[in-house]
């Protein structure tokens, strides 16, 4: 008993440390381990439980909350456009800084006497590779900067947009259309002085964009000389003393002749000044001269000054905010306010800039325009009188059939007259914004949303009020060879949609929209070969070389309507075999 005893307490005797005591360390670590396992257990409950009550940060918990993270987003992707932006437009500029030595603050503006007038000549060497803008900034002469002939030999090349390739359709005659080569452009992009004192700067190579910025300078002298040196406008802005002369330089629009039984390079033929575009934008200029040159001698000349030409401080624009432009005007130089949007009272030009004098001649222009229209109105508007004696709700204008009522044989149609001409007006211009829009989706390669323009052009071109005569024509199921006048021409949008039908697969569409449009003209080629594309690609291979046939006449020499009808053609011979195999 005593021996069982001792066995028996010898195996239930705790494990001897190192000390001989208890192993606390071993202990701990396994008391660590269960610890860091409950925690990580509650902390994966905490998040599931979190994740099922849409509290993990994973998605909004309000709609304010969401609106935020998603303006949130759109700012970061727009942030990192602007940068790649950013980067890629310093990977073509070449700013060449202090070349004729750094600015001196403390200078007066007058030139010393006696100090040497040094010439720098800007050629290819002196630009990285890549390089095609050029900026000339934080310089101080006296000396000369020549922007050398040599510059015109760099090249750029303009890739074609790949977002115009054509979808391609099994069979389309569109199929094999290949992208246009990318353009090659030869000469500098863009040129810009920034901060030059007492200098001259030559410019004798060309500008592909025609342009020149220059601002804050101060004594400083342009000139623009050579067949090479194709500068359109300058923009100068915060300068004082600055002198631009343009010796024999081409304008924007000029197209270069070479001399016959020579072998002299291309003469300019336009010369800077003789085309309206060709002008100098100028704000807060103090002491400004423009000068043209022929042949060495001056031939127009004039000085402008923000101040004596009336600038004034408006609101919270200053006075050398106001913009300026200097131009040729009946065949001498000019200076001219420019306009502000509001004194503009809507009249656009494209883009460009208004004066008031160019205001005057679109304000004339639109005047003898809807005098013109009236007075063509007068000889072909008949009003109808109704048996209470009111005018009708509609009026008579020229058309293609003769009214048996009308002694002078006067061929009309009917149109609404309780639309004014002002509102069949602004409802035109609507259409044709949406038209715009969808034309650019489409050339962008969105025909989804070009879809969208064009149907809201339509839905628009619905409150027109020859929306009747269109409705009946259009329901008219048979084929007819005269053309519906309209005051819009819905046929090019209904052709315009049946090609984004045909882009996005939807066929059948595409067809009633090709069809629309050869109903409401039936000598709208594009209208036609739509029609064709769409029943070809519904495998109705007899009716597309019908339609394919008309489009075909309409213009014999048109290679895309040729081919489509080869196409189509082919396919049909293949169905007639297949039938007669069965």
């Amino acid at each position: 008993d005593e021996e069982t005893m001792t066995a028996t307490s010898s195996t239930t005797a705790p494990k001897k440390g190192v000390a001989g005591s208890i192993d606390y360390d071993s202990w701990e670590k396994k008391a660590s381990n269960l610890s860091k396992q409950l925690d990580d257990e509650e902390e994966t409950e905490k998040k599931e439980n979190a994740s099922a009550l849409g509290l993990d940060g994973k998605h909004a918990r309000s709609h304010a909350e969401a609106e935020e993270r998603a303006k949130a987003k759109d700012l970061k992707t727009t942030k990192k456009k602007l940068e790649a932006y950013t980067q890629r437009e310093q990977g073509v500029v070449e700013n060449l800084v202090g070349m004729l030595g750094p600015v001196d603050e403390d200078a007066t503006s007058t030139t010393e006497e006696g100090k040497h007038q040094e010439v720098k000549y800007i050629t290819r060497d002196l630009l990285g590779a890549g390089k095609r803008v050029v900026t000339i900034c934080d310089t101080k002469g006296p000396g000369k900067l020549v922007l050398t002939q040599d510059l015109s030999n760099l090249e750029s090349a303009t890739p074609a947009n790949k977002s115009l390739q054509p979808k391609s359709y099994k069979d389309d005659a569109e199929n094999k259309e290949e992208m246009p080569a990318p353009t090659v452009h030869r000469g500098l992009i863009k040129l810009t002085l920034r901060n030059l004192h007492q200098c001259t700067v030559v410019i004798k190579c060309k500008i592909i964009t025609g342009t020149v910025e220059v601002s804050h300078c101060k004594d400083v002298t342009i000139l623009v000389e050579g067949d090479d040196a194709t500068v359109v406008t300058v923009q100068a802005d915060l300068c004082t003393n600055l002198d631009i002369q343009f010796h024999d330089s081409p304008s924007g629009k000029n197209v270069p002749l070479r001399v016959r039984d020579t072998t002299s390079g291309p003469t300019t033929t336009l010369f800077w000044g003789q085309d309206e575009d060709d002008r100098i934008y100028h704000a807060g200029v103090n002491n400004l001269r423009v000068a043209t040159y022929r042949d060495g001698y001056i031939d127009m000349e004039t000085s402008a000054d923000y101040v004596k030409n009336g600038a004034k401080s408006v609101g919270n624009a200053a006075a050398e905010e106001v913009q300026f432009i200097t131009s040729v005007v009946n065949g001498d130089l000019t200076t001219e306010k420019v306009l502000t949007a509001g004194e503009t009272k809507g009249m656009k030009q494209g883009a460009r800039a208004l004066t008031e004098r160019e205001l005057k001649v679109l304000e004339r222009k639109k005047s003898q325009i809807e005098e013109a229209l009236d007075e063509k109105l007068k000889d072909m508007i008949q009003i109808k009188e109704n048996p209470n004696g009111k005018n009708a709700n509609k009026v008579k204008v020229a058309s293609s059939e003769k009214s048996s009522d009308n002694e002078d044989g006067d061929v009309v149609e009917e149109v609404y007259a309780s639309t004014t001409k002002e509102e069949i007006e602004a409802i035109v211009s609507s259409i044709e914004d949406q038209k715009a829009k969808g034309n650019e989706a489409f050339s962008s390669g969105e025909y989804a949303q070009a879809v969208l323009f064009y149907t809201m052009a339509l839905d628009r071109a619905a409150d027109l009020p020859d929306g009747t005569s269109v409705t009946e024509t259009l329901s008219n199921k048979g084929s007819s060879s005269s053309k519906l006048e309209q005051l819009f021409p819905r046929h090019i949008v209904l052709s315009n949609r049946s090609a984004c039908f045909l882009k996005l697969g939807h066929h059948e569409k595409a067809l009633k929209d090709g069809t629309d449009a050869a109903l409401l003209d039936p000598t709208y080629v594009k209208g036609m070969f739509r029609k064709g594309l769409a029943l070809h690609a519904m495998g109705e291979y007899e009716e597309a070389i019908k339609s394919l046939a008309s489009a075909q006449k309409l213009e014999p020499k048109n290679k895309q309507i040729k081919q489509a009808l080869q196409f189509a053609e082919m396919r049909m011979t293949q169905e007639m075999r297949k039938r007669r195999q069965r």
